[in-house]
């Protein structure tokens, strides 16, 4: 596997900002949930607030952060020797990303416009609507830790994991074989001169 395009001191501080941004998304997320599961038992008015405290929590802090995350993913990839698609787990991650990005923007705004404006039936689609997103958070989260599933299709199967050096496998059976050819041959021509002296 190639080694990474940038700096030891550049690549920390991409994780860094991904790791931030990845968490300040999925916080913001699971506040979400709270709010949406709260208005399914206040008034219609409290409702109201709590479907309006969503829809400014998406502004602020959700979408900025969901996107912050998909970028840092992107750059990480790109500049690193994991790739995009080398390796199932990123892209596992990357898919679940857009996904989660999709969904929120297609389904989950416009339930949260149209609590706004009729508080009420919205509410049961934004709790499991946002359960399944902090369900996908989750998902990655483990992903990025244990980092399963081997490599993709895609990936030469002899690559080498990151952090290690062609050198770091040891010489290969060629090698190794013609070393040991070469040892003997040294040998025999060291014996050569005294087996002929003896004579």
């Amino acid at each position: 596997m190639a080694r990474s395009r940038v700096g030891r001191r550049t690549r920390r501080v991409l994780v860094f900002l991904h790791v931030v941004v990845s968490l300040g998304w999925m916080g913001a997320g699971a506040a979400n949930v709270v709010l949406a599961a709260t208005a399914l038992t206040v008034p219609r008015e409290v409702a109201r607030v709590c479907y309006h405290l969503i829809d400014r929590i998406d502004v602020v802090l959700v979408i900025p952060a969901a996107f912050g995350a998909l970028v840092t993913g992107v750059a990480l990839g790109l500049v690193t020797p994991w790739g995009l698609a080398r390796h199932w787990w990123v892209l596992v991650k990357l898919v679940l990303t857009v996904a989660v990005i999709v969904f929120s923007t297609f389904f989950v705004g416009v339930w949260v416009l149209e609590g706004v404006e009729d508080p009420g039936p919205s509410a049961w689609p934004l709790v499991w609507g946002g359960v399944a997103n902090l369900a996908s958070f989750l998902l990655m989260t483990w992903a990025s830790i244990a980092k399963p599933w081997g490599t993709t299709p895609w990936t030469r199967r002899d690559r080498q994991l990151p952090g290690r050096h062609p050198s770091d496998r040891g010489p290969s059976t060629a090698a190794r074989t013609r070393r040991s050819s070469e040892a003997s041959v040294a040998a025999s021509a060291a014996v050569s001169p005294i087996a002929e002296g003896s004579l």
